[in-house]
């Protein structure tokens, strides 16, 4: 089996009042949801505010929690875009050298980049890193990488995998047809929590979640019955639970505080503040979020 065959989560990151990092309760919420099944963890990813942290932040805290997960026996994803590559590649080769198995890398953000200058931002990575590569396809808030060109990438030794948010599933279709044709092991990872059945369905190897960081036992029982059992029937039941949730997830504009506030309210977890440019729920958006999500009875299950 393919060894980024995992659910991920993208864990929030927690803060103390002063900004400060919260090892302890980062280390408390990693533990408990391996303890859920879940083995696969993503560190700064979008919803571990990896925007807000400096380059040495990034760095330290990387250094403290990538060890931590993998001595838990869990395999560790860390988001490492920046705008510039060199950047990039020193949050690569850090996230390397604490134990890491790859990075998750968009293109640049700012810059609507042509399928050339994207190829060029992932070869030159892959030159400057030894860490594996996942590739961040998120044309919401980056240049969309075309099928072409994903081709192409999938040609560079350090690409493995793709994180396709899209939000469209020919695009991850395409994505994933392309990985089975490619040399070497290729694979893709569902990056849209609610179309995580149909990416399973038609191939995709795990999940890069913000789900699971609420929901860690749902979504390892989900991706073992689809994974492992090759149980698309019960995988659907398991979806269909998981769909409020998901839906939640990813159309409520807030998700990081949205996770945050309900692992501190359903679940006891002290996640402190976000930071900025993000700022807390209102009342009323905490009161929507719950309904919405129907989490707390999902919790109990």
């Amino acid at each position: 089996m393919n060894k980024f065959a995992h659910v991920y989560p993208a864990m929030v990151t927690p803060f103390n009042e002063d900004g400060s990092f919260n090892f302890e309760t980062a280390k408390k919420h990693a533990d408990w949801m391996i303890s859920q099944g879940i083995d696969g963890v993503g560190v700064l990813m979008a919803a571990g505010e990896y925007q807000s942290v400096t380059l040495e932040e990034h760095k330290t805290y990387v250094r403290e929690m990538v060890p931590y997960v993998k001595g838990k026996g869990a395999s560790v994803i860390v988001g490492a875009s920046r705008e510039r590559v060199e950047d990039v590649v020193e949050l690569m080769e850090n996230a390397r050298e604490a134990g890491a198995d790859a990075a998750m890398v968009l293109p640049s953000f700012y810059y609507r980049m042509d399928q050339k200058e994207i190829y060029k931002h992932y070869e030159y990575i892959n030159d400057h890193s030894g860490l594996d590569i996942m590739v961040y396809n998120n044309p919401h808030c980056s240049s969309p990488i075309a099928t072409e060109t994903m081709k192409e990438l999938y040609k560079l030794d350090h690409v493995k995998i793709v994180k396709d948010a899209s939000m469209t599933i020919d695009v991850m279709t395409d994505y994933i047809f392309e990985a089975e044709k490619a040399e070497g092991e290729k694979a893709v990872l569902c990056g849209c929590d609610y179309l995580l059945y149909q990416a399973y369905a038609t191939g995709a190897i795990g999940w890069i979640s913000m789900t699971a960081n609420i929901l860690p036992k749902l979504s390892a029982e989900f991706h073992k019955a689809m994974i492992v059992e090759k149980d698309f029937a019960k995988g659907l039941e398991l979806y269909k639970k998981l769909y409020p949730v998901v839906n939640m997830t990813e159309r409520f504009p807030k998700p990081t505080q949205a996770v945050k506030y309900i692992l501190e309210e359903v679940y006891g977890f002290e996640e402190g503040i976000c930071r900025r440019p993000r700022y807390g729920l209102s009342d009323e958006e905490k009161k929507l979020v719950l309904d919405w999500s129907d989490i707390v009875a999902l919790s109990k299950e």
